[in-house]
């Protein structure tokens, strides 16, 4: 079925459908741990909208992924080098489709619940960037893209570079793939995949539970 057809579909006869049992429409709404059935009530889905603003200190925006990132650094009291990334698990531009107003139309009607989601958070986004301060989002974001160019200019090497990391790098064919230092731990974790990152941090976690948690003062109360 191509995506025209399915953008056509009544809502009920693909709310229950999921690819893999895991993808399909409203797909925010579902991992959240929602279903159809608060769809269908406007109140319920105000108090669904009530409860996850309540539960998220900061929702993040992708497309404003880079003052997402100052407000959170803002938010745990970080600095910008906490913050800093390499952008990786990029498809290249030239595998984007295009679709048509009409499919557009189609698919936001079936995942209208991650529509209101998303609308009612980029609203909140938009106050908390105003109340940041517009001028200092500006600066900051600014540092922020500059550190990031330092820290790919400091990372990246060429892909035949006998110093090119090469373990936990098993990304999909089909997107852009970043080649860093092996000898910059700070660069292989930023652009390893995220199971092996995860892998990782699940195994710090199994040491520091073993062994005790660092930095801390097991006298202090």
């Amino acid at each position: 079925m191509t995506l025209d057809k399915f953008a056509t579909l009544p809502y009920e006869n693909v709310v229950r459908w999921r690819q893999s049992g895991k993808y399909g429409v409203h797909q925010m709404f579902y991992d959240l741990g929602y279903s159809s059935a608060e769809y269908g009530n406007q109140r319920k889905m105000n108090r669904v909208l009530q409860i996850l603003n309540e539960t998220f200190h900061l929702v993040m925006v992708a497309e404003r992924f880079d003052e997402s990132l100052v407000l959170l650094k803002d938010l745990l009291c970080w600095d910008i080098q906490d913050v800093t990334y390499l952008s990786i698990n990029q498809r290249p531009t030239h595998t984007h489709d295009a679709i048509t107003n009409t499919t557009r139309d189609g698919l936001l009607r079936l995942s209208h619940p991650d529509v209101q989601i998303y609308n009612f958070f980029a609203h909140l986004f938009q106050q908390r960037v105003e109340q940041f301060g517009v001028t200092r989002m500006a600066q900051e974001v600014q540092q922020l893209r500059e550190a990031n160019r330092r820290l790919t200019q400091s990372c990246l090497v060429d892909r035949d570079d006998p110093v090119r990391a090469s373990a936990n790098m098993d990304w999909p064919q089909e997107v852009n793939r970043l080649h860093v230092r092996s000898d910059r731990q700070e660069c292989v974790d930023l652009a390893k995949t995220e199971l092996s990152f995860l892998d990782d941090v699940r195994q710090t976690q199994k040491i520091w539970h073993k062994h005790g948690w660092p930095h801390l003062d097991r006298g202090s109360k």
